[in-house]
């Protein structure tokens, strides 16, 4: 009915802080909730600055988390009129009338019992219901901390939705895969949120929901029990968020929290990863947060995390590789002692070892493309690098290597002299250091199974690396500095074998740890 809609509709007009951004044609500056009740104006063929210009604000009661309700008020056609939009369930017991297409009449229990129906069907279908009331006033409120919320006249509901990209939905499946719980934390009713959070695969049958209301009612101690199975709260206010990170970090979670309002700064501070959007974001959740999304996309949350894996896992790398040829070198000199023999290796060697074989492997390990199943590994305990199965891996792959090194030079030593050993002995830690590059990318995967991507600059560092071990091994001048010795084509082939053996080792035991998964 016209005159019903118009009520309605200048209420959504009016009583909006939202405008319409004149750089950006169809972009809204604001809450882009209150810049669909723009475009819902705009169908009905009113131009909401115009009609602010008409009929400017005279009073406002902004917007509060706690009320969840707005009013402005205006002056329209001699009228004193003010405006209300909010919480259905919040304002029906504010108002005594309702406008129908008879005309104004005195709102029933009945009335009441069919606008809640109303609102539930729509919330079952993921709408966000609004409601909106009328009222004339017999002046304009002085004091700007008047209450003039009450014996409200209601005029009707909106329902609006903000479908949820298909993205969304895989990202979360993708975060539930890495082990990450997806929480959501809503102003919305109960229904709608569970209705999104169905259709994004956030809320499942198992999972509970837990509106305010509730939290309201809960204790600390039963609000860490419950957080371990809810994956939805509703109409929540700011102080609920930071409740449930609280509680959520007291269970032993890592939490990562994002929010756009000034309301949301506690909750984004007290949060382990604080996350800020950056184009609905105001300043102060900004400040407050420890990352900023530039596209406002759950999606973006998903990359960055893979990001953030990728750099722990390849710092992980660089560490396991520089720790075993350090521990090959020092068992290889322990055993020695051990059993007095001469040194099977020099410091020039280990030096040389440690620049120039090491090195360039490490440098290009750091910058190794995402494992195919970085997303499908738990997550681990904050704090440390320094994994238990790193150090065993770090420990049996050192140990194995000095194997091979010594064994390498008992052979040259044995069969030939001391100086024909130690070239062997450094022929073979510096080749299998070069080559166990290639299968430290993955702990699991194997060697020819691995990235997203290869990885050129593994390739051109063990280019590089073998050309200068050949310089050394090879030209004259550099061979008698580095006291080397020219090797057989038997004693080459024992090298060659011996630092294949390294890589064989290391295949083995992902192989063995591939089995037990």
């Amino acid at each position: 009915h016209p005159k019903v809609y118009k009520e309605l509709v200048y209420g959504a007009a009016l009583c909006n802080d939202a405008s319409i951004d004149p750089d950006k044609p169809g972009a809204i500056i604001g809450d882009p909730t209150e810049g669909a009740l723009i475009y819902m104006a705009q169908a009905f063929g009113i131009d909401h600055e115009s009609l602010e210009d008409q009929y400017p604000r005279l009073f406002e009661q902004p917007f509060d988390s706690d009320r969840k309700r707005m009013t402005t008020v205006h002056e329209i056609n001699g009228k004193i009129t003010a405006f209300t939009k909010g919480a259905v369930d919040e304002m029906l017991p504010l108002c005594t009338h309702i406008l129908t297409s008879k005309g104004v009449r005195p709102i029933t229990e009945q009335d009441k019992t069919n606008i809640l129906n109303l609102c539930l069907s729509m919330s079952e279908q993921a709408l966000r219901v609004l409601g909106f009331a009328v009222k004339t006033l017999s002046a304009v409120p002085e004091d700007d901390d008047e209450d003039i919320e009450f014996d409200l006249t209601f005029t009707g509901v909106t329902g609006m939705i903000d479908p949820p990209r298909k993205e969304v939905a895989q990202s979360v499946s993708l975060c539930k895969q890495a082990g990450i719980r997806t929480v959501m934390i809503t102003g919305d009713h109960k229904v709608t949120a569970v209705a999104i959070a169905r259709e994004l695969k956030i809320f499942s049958s198992q999972d509970t929901v837990i509106s305010g209301e509730e939290l309201e009612q809960m204790t600390d101690e039963e609000l860490d029990l419950a957080v371990k199975t809810t994956t939805v709260f509703a109409r929540v206010s700011p102080a609920d968020k930071l409740r449930i990170i609280q509680s959520l970090k007291r269970t032993g979670e890592v939490a990562a929290m994002t929010g756009d309002g000034v309301n949301d700064s506690p909750a984004l501070k007290a949060a382990d990863i604080g996350v800020a959007m950056g184009v609905t974001g105001t300043d102060v959740a900004k400040d407050a947060a420890d990352m900023i999304l530039l596209d406002d996309s759950f999606t973006t949350i998903a990359y960055a995390i893979k990001e953030g894996r990728r750099v722990y896992r390849n710092i992980q790398k660089v560490i396991q590789f520089l720790l075993v040829g350090n521990i090959a070198e020092i068992t290889t000199l322990f055993v020695a002692t051990l059993f007095n023999w001469e040194p099977p290796l020099l410091a020039a060697h280990i030096l040389w070892v440690n620049l120039a074989t090491a090195t360039l492997p490490a440098l290009a390990l750091g910058v190794d493309p995402a494992s195919k199943n970085i997303m499908k590994h738990q997550p681990v305990k904050t704090g440390t690098l320094f994994e238990k199965d790193l150090v065993r891996r770090v420990i049996t792959q050192g140990l194995f290597v000095a194997a091979m090194t010594t064994a390498a030079y008992w052979i040259g030593a044995s069969f030939s002299d001391h100086k024909a050993g130690q070239t062997m002995a450094f022929s073979v830690l510096a080749l299998s250091q070069m080559l166990r590059a290639f299968n430290q990318r993955s702990n699991t995967e194997p060697i020819w199974v691995r990235a997203e991507g290869i990885n050129p600059w593994l390739v051109l560092s063990f280019i590089a690396s073998l050309l200068l071990m050949c310089c050394i091994l090879f030209v004259p001048a550099l061979q008698y500095a580095f006291k080397l010795t020219y090797l057989t084509v038997s004693q080459w082939a024992i090298v060659i074998a011996l630092s294949l053996l390294s890589i064989v080792q290391v295949e083995i035991v992902k192989w063995f740890v591939r089995m037990k998964k």
